[in-house]
This record gives C-alpha cells, structure tokens and sequence, in this order.
C-alpha cells in the first residue's frame, strides 16, 4: 500500500486546486503537514508503525480537508472503504451538506458517499402495515402490555399512507412529529424480528434500501455510537473493519461513547413482564401449532424477585444509586441473581426449541400472514429480551480479572405507578481492551483527531483510555494558525474560591456587572446549573445587554438570536454550561469576551468514575492526578477556543477561578494553554 509518486502528485494537485478555487481558503504549513502525515501513515511509510495516527489540529488548520482529500484517494487506490465517523449530530450534516460535496470538486478520484443511521431509525414497513391495518385483540395483547389507543393507530395510518405515497422516506428523522418512544418501537426495524430477503416487502424496506446504497458507497458517514453498536454486533451494517480505513473526527469523545455502550442495564419490573410476555407467546404457538403447552415457572420467578426487591430495600441509596464497592456484589443478593439467570436461561433454551418447531410448522402449514407476521415479531421481543436480561445478569455476577480495573455494578431505584422498580447495571470501567479487539488490531487504517486530543501536552491520557500504546502509532500535535499572544487571558483577582459556593456565586455576580462591556458579544461559561441559575437570577435586571440562558430556549435559538443582536449592534450575553464550551462557533465581533466562571474538575459522580477512582486510590494511584487534572486541562482549552475562530478574530478570556494561583497543579494548567498573554491580577 505504498504512497505512489503519481498519487503524491494527485493529492497535492487537489489542494492546489482548491486553494485557488474556493472563497477564503487558506493553505497552511500545518495543514500540508496533517496531510502529509496522514498519507505516510495510511501508505505504510513506517515501517515498524501501525497505520494509526493521532493528530491535534486546532481549530483554523483545516483538518476536514487534509483528512478528506489525502485519504480518499488512498482508500480507493486501495480497494478500501473510508469511515467517517463524528460525535455529533451537526458534524456529520456539515459533511454531508457542505464538506464532502466540495472535496468532490477538487478530489483526483470520483467517489460516492452516503450517510449511515442505525437499523432502529428506518420503519419495518411489515410492521407498520400490520398495526395500521386492524390488529386482532390476541395480536395487540402479544405485543403491547396496553393495547394502542385509537389515535395511534391512526398516526400509524397516517405514516402507511406517507410512505405508500412516496412522501416520506421511513426515517423517523424525517418525521415533524415523531411517534411515542414505546410505538416506535414496534414499527421499527429490529435484528431480531427482520426476516431480511425472505420478507415479501424486502424490495420496498427503506432500511435494507439504504444499506444497498452503502454497499456501493466509498466514503461512509457515520457516528461514534452507531460504529460501536454494529461492530460489536458483528458488522451488519458498517463494511468490515479490516476492509476499512476509519477517521474519527471528534476523537475526544470516543471513550466516554464506549464507556456508555459497553456498559448493561436491566430492571425487576422488566424481567417481571419479560416472563409474562414469553408465556403469551408460547401459549399462542403451541395453540396454533396444536402441541402442549410448555411450562414456564411464572411464580419462581416473581419469589425470587421479590426476595432481590426485600434485599434491595435494605441498601442504602445516594441519589437513587447503590455502588457497589469494587464492583464486587453483596452474596445475598449474588445468590438470588444466580437463580433468576438460571432460571432465565432455561427459560430461553425451551422457547428456543419451541421457536425452531414453529418455523417448521409454517412450512408444512402455512397460516394467516398477519397472524404470523405479528407473532414472529412478538418472539423476535420476547428472545432479545432474555438475551439482554441474560448478557447483562452474567456481567453483574462475573468475577473480574484482578490484573485489570473492575467493572462497576450498581442498582439504581424509581418510582413507576407508586412501585418502586429497581434496575441492575454493570458496566466495564476500562474498555482499552474492547476497543483495541474490535478496532486498533483489526483496521486497514485509523486517525485519530480533533483540536483538543492531548490534555497537559502529552497523548498519555487518550492512549490509556483507549487502550493505544504510544510506540506502536504515530503522533502529530499541530501549532494553532492563529497568533494567541494579542488574546489576553486573564485571572481575575477573586476573594472567593469556588468551592465557597454562596461567596463565589455572589462574586461572579458583582464582577460579571463590572467586567462585561454592554455594547459586545460576551460567553459565559457556568460548571453547573445551579450556580448559572442564581447568578442569572442576581444579575437579570441590572444587566443591560440581553441575557440569554441556556434552557429557557434550545442551544440553536440562542446562538441565532445572539448573531441577530449583535448584527443590530446590540449588547448580547450566553450563560451556557458544558454544551456551549465546545462545538459553538460565534466568529468575529459575534462574540469577543469569554468569561470561564471555574475550572471542570469532573468529580467522580457517575458510578463507573467512582468504581474507577476508588480502584486507582486501592493502588496507591491518585485519581486527581490521573484522571481530574488532565480533564479538567482538556476542558479548560476548549472552552478557551470558543474566542478565536479566524484569524481576524480577537477578544479576550477571563476565568474566576483563583486556583489556578493558589494550587500546585494551577501552573500546570497554564502552562498546557495556547500562547496567551496570561494577566495575573
């Protein structure tokens, strides 16, 4: 797969030519060098490397480009597909709408590209039809613990009607008003119900009609949640990962991404109608196929959850959750864990056995279509839920490997119809090794990237999260085209300490009246909801500019009722939280003084943080040095980037935060930024 002189020549063309085609593009030195790095990596030109780069190329370098027209040309060139894959739902709209139409232009090789959604968001037209066109009583019992009401079965209509008339497309995202979570459901398509070619309606199903036009795309778009879901399923949708050469743009958010898929979740009440659901169906068939019925021990199951519920409801709960310490759960409640997955996996075998004679049946004796139709759906359900209910059961009992972290288990408690349901989780605190299984060992090639991946200069976090090993791979940390030396970066001289919460929260309320100048474009960026509230409650009739608070109105109606302030020339301020310090792109006078109310040391609330963090204090290992500083660095930059978006732009940063003076690790922190004038006051 060596870079060919005539494919060189081919990549550098293409960028001369959009260098002096297109508006206002710039060709830098740090993006030649992506590219560069890019096309080495992907080539094989090191020869003792992986074909995996990790490159930080802040904003202004122009990485969508470097990335889009190097590896296209080399995924073609080498009869592989390219994966792009982003965190959010606005990167890939770009892609798709405005960044991959013009690197057609200026690419040396034609290509196709598409976008990829999950099996989930396309309608099973079979389904559809069936719940539109008159249920049986026996056929709505099957499938819904309340049968629909008479005006969902008419918005079910309502879409048979859309998509028989070629109005609507049978994405779910292309619905006004999209059905209720539960009716949705039934009439999506699942894995576990489709009956794929062998389906009359095969042909016209607008999820294998997508799948046939990435089967003929070169260049996939896809999210990090949707390519961690079908490669752990196995590729159903997704070519091949060794047939792949796969860009994660966005890469910072890959770990958090896996954490959350990989982690299991399953509750008492769900178990409960699980059970009741599988005795419908079982009945129905044995009915229908005239065979015995088959025993399933309802009442076991209900004892046994009621004894997990009586141990449940002597825990104690911290904001609803239970942590189990280490991971490692309480023998009562192991013991009774053991006989409902016991009892499960029976359960699962003889409704196996009886589905595989039903198929056999309907081949010697075919019955009503919607008859058939509805109860295979009904035991695609009913076998995918005590697959869950078993997947995650043996996950909360295993015994883990000591030489890694452990997997933190918890019970979270809520009321549902005056009962309180209780939920099992299990979740891996470490998913290195996953993520290395299914991706790192097997991809044709990989990058890695987005303005912040290194947190206080070095690669070390991101490799530890994802299981990389510094050696094996390349690395690139690009300068930032802009010059940061004009941008001030300011300490505000602050008596309180966020951690005195009402002193501090007072504070930034009198020096947010005194600091913001009412005729600019100003972002406030708050760690927590709370604290934004008050202050906004404090300053909201004293502030002349307009106040806009994240909540009273979506993210994109505030930034586009910020930009039509200031093109009146009138004053605007955001308070906004974790949402508004990354992906907000306000540029020139739109906006010019950010204001960082205090530092994100993410403390470690959710379980799996909390398991993580108490395993590394059980090895003498300090979590804050580990896990909260290098974070909270990483956060720090990127709430920082929001100022300067162009070259033209400038403005300044202020933080009212007097740690970074007053602790150890506080130059550190400022250390790690970009070149700022850093003022001390």
């Amino acid at each position: 797969m060596a870079l060919s002189a005539e494919l060189k020549t081919q990549i550098r063309d293409s960028f001369i030519a959009l260098k002096n085609d297109m508006n206002g593009f710039q060709l830098r030195g740090s993006q030649n060098k992506m590219i560069a790095e890019i096309s080495k990596t992907l080539t094989g030109e090191y020869p003792d490397s992986n074909r995996l780069l990790c490159v930080e190329a802040p904003t202004g370098t122009g990485k969508t480009f470097a990335y889009l027209l190097s590896a296209i040309p080399i995924a073609k060139a080498n009869k592989k597909k390219l994966v792009i894959s982003s965190a959010n739902v606005a990167l890939q709209e770009q892609l798709l709408t405005k960044d991959l139409p013009e690197a057609k232009k200026y690419c040396p090789v034609d290509f196709q590209y598409e976008l990829v959604k999950g099996r989930s968001r396309y309608v099973c037209i079979r389904n559809l039809i069936n719940l539109a066109e008159g249920n049986t009583e026996d056929d709505a019992n099957l499938l819904f613990d309340e049968p629909p009401g008479v005006y969902q079965l008419k918005e079910m209509k309502d879409l048979l009607d859309d998509y028989s008339a070629k109005k609507w497309n049978g994405e779910v995202d292309d619905l006004t008003r999209t059905p209720d979570h539960n009716m949705w459901g039934k009439i999506a398509c699942n894995r576990f119900t489709c009956t794929a070619k062998s389906c009359e309606f095969y042909n016209d199903c607008s999820f294998f009609k997508s799948r046939k036009k990435i089967s003929k795309a070169d260049v996939i778009i896809a999210n990090h949640d949707l390519v961690l879901a079908d490669i752990s399923t196995g590729n159903t949708i997704l070519p091949d990962v060794n047939e792949s050469i796969f860009i994660f743009d966005e890469a910072h958010h890959l770990n958090a991404k896996a954490l959350s898929h990989f982690s299991l979740s399953v509750s008492t009440e769900f178990i409960k109608s699980s059970i009741r659901q599988v005795k419908g169906v079982s009945e129905q068939i044995c009915k229908l196929s005239q065979q015995d019925a088959i025993e399933f021990n309802i009442k076991q199951m209900d004892d046994y959850l009621q004894d997990l519920s009586l141990l449940f409801k002597s825990l104690s709960f911290d904001d609803d959750v239970h942590l189990f310490k280490q991971g490692k759960v309480d023998n009562a409640i192991a013991e009774i864990a053991q006989h409902i997955n016991t009892l499960n996996t029976q359960h699962l075998s003889r409704f196996v056995i009886l589905k595989d004679s039903w198929i056999d049946y309907l081949r010697i004796k075919p019955i009503d279509k919607q008859t058939s139709d509805t109860l295979n759906n009904a035991i695609g359900e009913c076998e995918q839920h005590m697959i869950g209910i078993n997947e995650l059961l043996t996950s909360f009992l295993k015994t883990d490997d000591t030489k890694q972290s452990p997997y933190s288990r918890w019970i979270s408690e809520k009321l549902t119809n005056k009962k309180t349901n209780y939920t099992l989780n299990s979740a891996q605190t470490d998913i290195s090794t996953n993520l290395d299984n299914l991706i790192w060992s097997k991809v044709s090639g990989c990058i890695l990237t987005s303005a912040t991946l290194s947190s206080l200069g070095s690669f070390d976090r991101l490799n530890k999260q994802l299981g990389l090993v510094k050696v094996e791979n390349q690395y690139l940390r690009l300068p930032s085209p802009f010059s940061f030396e004009q941008v001030d970066f300011i300490v505000a001289k602050f008596n309180a300490n966020p951690t005195q919460v009402y002193e501090h929260t007072q504070e930034v309320a009198t020096q947010l009246l005194e600091r913001i100048n009412n005729d600019e474009g100003t972002l406030v960026l708050f760690a927590s909801n709370k604290q934004m509230q008050m202050v906004a409650d404090l300053v909201e009739n004293k502030l002349e500019p307009h106040l806009l608070v994240q909540g009273e109105y979506s993210k994109k109606l505030i930034l586009e009722k910020h930009i039509s302030l200031r093109q009146q020339g009138q004053g605007s301020v955001i308070f906004g939280l974790d949402s508004f310090a990354e992906g907000v792109d306000l540029k020139g006078d739109n906006l010019t003084h950010v204001v960082i109310v205090k530092l994100r040391f993410s403390v470690p609330n959710s379980p799996i943080d909390k398991t993580l963090a108490d395993y590394l204090q059980s090895k003498n290992r300090n979590p804050f040095m580990e896990i909260s500083l290098p974070d909270a660095s990483l956060k720090l930059i990127q709430a920082c980037g929001r100022l300067i978006r162009t070259e033209t732009d400038t403005g300044k940063i202020t933080i009212f935060d007097n740690r970074l003076v007053t602790k150890f690790y506080g130059k550190q922190l400022l250390n790690a930024l970009p070149s700022y004038n850093i003022v001390i006051e």
